[in-house]
């Protein structure tokens, strides 16, 4: 009996923790093959071309080049490859521009295996898929609404969102192109504000209001 080839994933995301992670996370299925991981955007076409993947998970937020841009490249040059998105933003204004693109899917970090994997497997099959939490209330809008309430910037709201996603000052310094010390600074201004002394409860005030 022959068995029906693999879908080959290749992953592109710098964050190597969650890189890695996910990759064991899907390894145990068996219509799945990791071909290849990439943690830096230079290397990214030349692993394309060396695997050549059935889908691609890309991360939106990557130095150098974000996301958008890098999926518009590899679709101009390699046109059979499916492209998802697979982000912590669930802001409105960037869903909509990562549509423009003509992705296979957008999927949030904080999914299930489960959506992801249904996510693979509409591309594969030549169609789309979109979170399901990308249908409710915008979360631009909440985050307004939080910008109101507690003198937030866009700043210190990406920098709760990175702090979310479990990287430290030095890395979310490497990924705004600020220095260590200026992200020290927006971490104290957050707590401040926001009246929280630990990264649990500041997690917890973030889950809470849709950040």
């Amino acid at each position: 009996m022959s068995l029906s080839p693999k879908i080959k994933i290749l992953l592109i995301d710098d964050h190597q923790l969650f890189n890695d992670g996910l990759k064991s996370l899907l390894i145990t299925e068996e219509e799945i093959e990791i071909v290849a991981q990439i943690f830096d955007v230079k290397n990214a076409f030349f692993e394309i071309q060396k695997h050549s993947p059935d889908v691609i998970l890309l991360d939106i937020n990557l130095p150098h080049k974000n996301g958008i841009e890098l999926a518009s490249e590899i679709q101009k040059a390699f046109t059979g490859v499916k492209i998802i998105f697979l982000t912590m933003y669930e802001d409105s204004h960037i869903y909509k521009e990562a549509l423009k693109v003509g992705p296979s899917g957008y999927v949030l970090k904080n999914s299930s295996k489960l959506e992801i994997m249904k996510a693979i497997n509409a591309a594969h099959k030549g169609l789309t898929y979109f979170d399901s939490k990308m249908k409710g209330e915008p979360q631009s809008e909440k985050r307004d609404a939080l910008s109101k309430k507690f003198g937030l910037t866009e700043r210190e709201k990406e920098i709760i969102r990175f702090i979310k996603a479990g990287l430290d000052s030095y890395q979310i310094a490497n990924k705004t192109n600020l220095s260590y010390l200026t992200i020290k600074t927006h971490r104290r201004n957050i707590h401040f504000k926001l009246g929280t002394k630990t990264i649990s409860e500041l997690i917890k005030f973030a889950n809470e209001n849709g950040l």
